[in-house]
């Protein structure tokens, strides 16, 4: 499994590779090239442009994204190893117990991190299923704040992308304000189009910031929802294959 410092360069040279390859292939001219890059602009220099920046922020955005795919996946992987006894009628002994303990070790997973924490408290109580079971309860809150919290640079780049939207929309309009109060400049023949190239660059860019907003949050709930669903599942398989085979002594 890639580190998340490996998909966070892979994001910003594919976020790099994005705008560079657009830029050869649209016409400098078209709408599109204006729109999502902000070519053929007066107001920022290409292309250190606000539409190229949230492409960057994006991209990242979207390698967080792929990253809580990745550890997801590495979590359905560790549901189907059947680490825990399955078969009916069936009951920890220590023998069992060990086994357990050799099949998760090393693993890095939420669920063999949940069967250690599990084995530990048992061990530790005198054998003593209500408090394991307590212990399930207290590990999976644990967990759920984790995966919130795990979530939290994803919503601030969903939040910051309209922002700078925002920013490109205030200093769009502000430029143009400020052309057409130059003295002079109303009879200039080509007005009008540099007055419309900079109002441009105001609605360009929160457009933009506002559809790629919404795929990200979109995306984020998608996999958030994922994720809270396997760690019920965990949950569930330690209940149902651990706590309730475990005997009171």
């Amino acid at each position: 499994m890639y580190t998340k410092s490996q998909v966070r360069i892979a994001s910003i040279i594919a976020s790099f590779i994005w705008v560079a390859f657009f830029s050869i292939a649209l016409d400098s001219e078209g709408s599109a090239a204006i729109m999502f890059f902000d070519r053929s602009t007066d107001v920022f220099l290409y292309p250190f442009t606000l539409q190229n920046i949230m492409w960057l922020i994006f991209f990242i955005g979207i390698g967080e994204l792929f990253y809580r795919h990745l550890y997801s996946k590495n979590d359905l992987e560790d549901l189907k190893m059947r680490y825990l006894l399955e078969g009916q009628g069936l009951f920890y002994d220590t023998k069992e117990l060990t086994g357990v303990m050799t099949k998760i070790q090393g693993k890095e997973g939420r669920l063999p991190k949940l069967i250690n924490s599990l084995f530990m408290r048992y061990q530790a109580s005198q054998k003593s299923p209500g408090e394991t079971h307590q212990m399930l309860n207290s590990q999976l809150e644990i967990m759920q704040f984790k995966l919130d919290v795990d979530y939290n640079m994803i919503r601030y780049i969903a939040w910051l992308i309209p922002t700078l939207g925002f920013i490109g929309t205030v200093v769009g309009i502000a430029e143009a304000l400020a052309y057409a109060g130059i003295p002079g400049k109303a009879e200039d023949e080509l007005f009008l189009s540099a007055l419309t190239s900079m109002l441009a660059v105001a609605f360009n860019t929160t457009l933009v910031a506002l559809i790629m907003s919404a795929v990200l949050v979109y995306i984020m709930h998608l996999m958030q929802g994922r994720e809270e669903s396997i760690l019920q599942r965990c949950g569930e398989y330690c209940l149902d294959n651990f706590i309730n085979r475990l005997i009171s002594k």
